[in-house]
């Protein structure tokens, strides 16, 4: 027997992530929810990306190249929509750096563009830090089980360590837009948004390298 209602559920819009790269046409500006960046050697298989699982990977054996992407969740400023945002070997960069002078990479607000407005153009990466005594942020989820749930893999079978092994293989990545949804995670309380973020990087907060 249905159990009916007046109203649909509260949290329905937000019962999902989505798996996100730099948009073409403007930049994204976000919060960063991860402690620290994940990465894994991937293939671009069926129009979609898959992880590399060598040394008994399918796409490997077919002669199909592998790249390495960098994982983090991140909290965006304009709509405060939790998302999964995914990054390329020299994109992640700034993150890195950022995390070897903070340890965390949580908090950190970022900008992200395309240089040239092309689909696969360089990606320019922002960091600025912030003072988290002076935000609230919906607490961390563990990427790498966000990504097990898209990629249909057990969690058990996929660990940190094996993720960052393999350095990135360069290749021509084709676009695509993944709105999958996942895990469930209650409402985020707002946020000021309001942290400048310049073309050029000042001073010894802010860093940026291109993809």
């Amino acid at each position: 027997m249905p159990n009916w209602n007046n109203k649909p559920p509260e949290d329905l819009g937000r019962s999902g992530f989505r798996l996100i790269r730099t948009p073409t046409a403007h930049p994204i500006t976000a919060h960063v929810l991860s402690e620290n960046l994940v990465g894994c050697n991937t293939h671009y298989v069926g129009n979609r990306t898959i992880p590399c699982e060598a040394p008994h990977c399918d796409a490997c054996e077919s002669g199909i190249a592998w790249r390495w992407h960098g994982y983090i969740l991140i909290l965006i400023a304009a709509t405060q929509e939790t998302a999964i945002f995914e990054m390329t070997a020299k994109a992640s960069a700034p993150f890195a750096e950022y995390y070897e002078r903070t340890r965390t990479l949580r908090g950190c607000f970022f900008k992200a563009q395309r240089l040239n407005g092309r689909t696969n153009g360089r990606v320019l990466i922002q960091t600025k830090t912030v003072d988290l005594a002076r935000i609230v942020l919906p607490p961390p989820i563990p990427v790498e089980k966000l990504l097990c749930h898209i990629w249909n893999i057990p969690p058990a079978d996929v660990t940190t360590a094996d993720a960052m092994t393999r350095p990135p293989f360069q290749h021509t990545q084709v676009d695509r837009n993944n709105d999958i949804p996942i895990l469930r995670m209650p409402p985020a309380t707002p946020i000021n948004h309001h942290v400048p973020l310049h073309p050029e990087p000042q001073g010894n907060n802010q860093h940026a390298k291109t993809e």
